[in-house]
């Protein structure tokens, strides 16, 4: 299954098709080739995720719609810190995969507002690489709602984001963990190189 194919929103295909150009011939872009004003009217929905350890990945960027729908500010907070303990193992797996294979991921999962209305939403992510080699790979993610939020207020668990029934690894030409790891719900996509030239 083709990545593009599987997007429902489009916000998602423009992320998608951004990070592609981004990569150019590459299996990953560097961050030096990230063009934001290439995402410019995306960005209040984007996040840049720094992938540290299995124990701590820092939100570097916080896009204004997810802090508006969380009710905090997260920049500079552990994304490993918004879940359940027993769902920390697996989120935590999934996300070091994405930047050590590297892979994307994309998936769609109902969020609850404070109204009680559950409301879907659809994430894609991919890995950029840091210019140092020192330095920690970082996940860039949009998330962008199904449906209309206005009115909604912020979401009921303000402390935690759940783990997404409906994940699925993005295949971006380096494979996908293994499913007997059972860290993803979906077969995998896939998002082939374009080659230039």
């Amino acid at each position: 299954m083709q990545l593009m194919d599987d997007i429902r929103t489009r916000e998602c295909h423009l992320f998608a098709a951004a990070w592609q150009r981004w990569r150019g011939a590459d299996l990953v872009p560097r961050r030096s080739m990230v063009q934001i004003e290439d995402i410019a009217n995306l960005l209040h929905l984007v996040s840049v995720i720094e992938v540290k350890s299995p124990e701590v990945a820092t939100f570097r960027l916080a896009g204004t719609a997810l802090c508006d729908a969380m009710g905090i500010e997260l920049t500079g907070l552990n994304y490993f810190d918004f879940t359940t303990p027993e769902e920390r193992g697996p989120r935590s797996a999934r996300t070091c995969h994405l930047v050590n294979r590297p892979a994307g991921s994309h998936f769609v999962f109902p969020i609850v507002y404070r109204s009680g209305r559950l409301v879907p939403t659809e994430v894609l992510s991919f890995p950029v690489l840091p210019e140092d080699s020192s330095a920690p790979p970082q996940l860039f993610a949009l998330s962008m709602s199904m449906e209309e939020t206005r009115l909604e207020g912020t979401v009921a668990e303000t402390d935690q984001l759940p783990l997404p029934e409906g994940f699925q690894f993005v295949d971006i030409g380096a494979g996908v963990p293994d499913a007997d790891l059972g860290l993803a719900s979906r077969p995998p996509a896939e998002m082939r190189l374009e080659l230039v030239g």
